[in-house]
């Protein structure tokens, strides 16, 4: 090892971030892969957000050798588990689903919630299946960001979306699915246009207000008529609702 890198491994467990955010900066530039363990080791100690970001930037980059040292890092327990995912979720490699999907239902929500994060970046079906068991929860915090995951997975959860918004007894369950459709938009959640065509004519209203939120979104020409319908109904909420959307579609480009 060349003496700058060894210095620059010191300065990395200096007391004052700056100093270790340019040896961090440093080693990603200029170390080879035979110093992974230590970057791994570095990334999963380091107190300061944006030192660990350079971090994890330095052991993306080297996912070849450090991948397998993340998913070791995964089975030590601890807070420390949060970073090593969010490494995992830029690496993308779908050979981490199985040792993430146990951290899916962490205890802790900060683990749970990027393992979450990071099974929705890989998207595989088995990644988007376990997403889709956590669909309803009625913590703001965990369904925020099961919502941003399923996101991720993109058009590879619409039809495990669709067939919940239309078969799950869980009110709540179709709730949530309506909502991450919201997100998707146009054209991932097309393939969910059926189920939210059937949710608006047979499902709560809470459920159909954000169920006519994703089908406002989809160019389709039959979401007007049923729009419409709803703006001219007895029904206030789906009225305002729905008058609210035809106006946002009709100012779209």
């Amino acid at each position: 090892m060349s003496t700058s890198l060894e210095q620059a491994l010191r300065a990395a467990r200096h007391n004052d971030p700056s100093v270790r955010q340019r040896a961090a900066l440093h080693l990603g530039t200029y170390a080879d892969d035979t110093i992974a363990p230590e970057l791994v080791d570095l990334l999963t100690h380091e107190p300061d957000f944006y030192v660990r970001e350079t971090l994890t930037w330095a052991v993306v980059t080297r996912a070849s050798v450090t991948f397998p040292l993340l998913i070791e890092a995964l089975q030590t327990g601890g807070p420390a588990r949060v970073q090593v995912l969010h490494a995992l979720s830029k690496i993308r490699d779908p050979a981490a689903v199985a040792d993430i999907l146990p951290l899916a239902s962490d205890p802790d929500d900060a683990v749970a919630a990027k393992a979450w994060w990071a099974l929705g970046r890989t998207g595989t079906p088995g990644a988007v299946s376990a997403l889709l068991d956590h669909l309803g929860d009625e913590d703001d915090f965990r369904r925020r960001e099961l919502t941003r995951a399923l996101e991720q997975a993109g058009e590879g959860a619409v039809e495990g979306l669709a067939q919940r918004l239309q078969h799950d007894p869980d009110r709540s369950v179709r709730r949530h699915g309506a909502e991450v459709l919201v997100g998707l938009g146009d054209p991932a959640a097309r393939g969910a246009a059926e189920a939210l065509f059937h949710v608006i004519e047979h499902d709560d209203k809470e459920v159909v207000l954000p169920a006519m939120e994703a089908l406002s979104a989809l160019d389709l020409p039959e979401v007007d008529a049923t729009l419409a319908r709803l703006r001219d109904g007895d029904d206030t909420w789906l009225s305002l609702t729905a008058g609210w959307l035809l106006t946002d579609r009709s100012e779209r480009p």
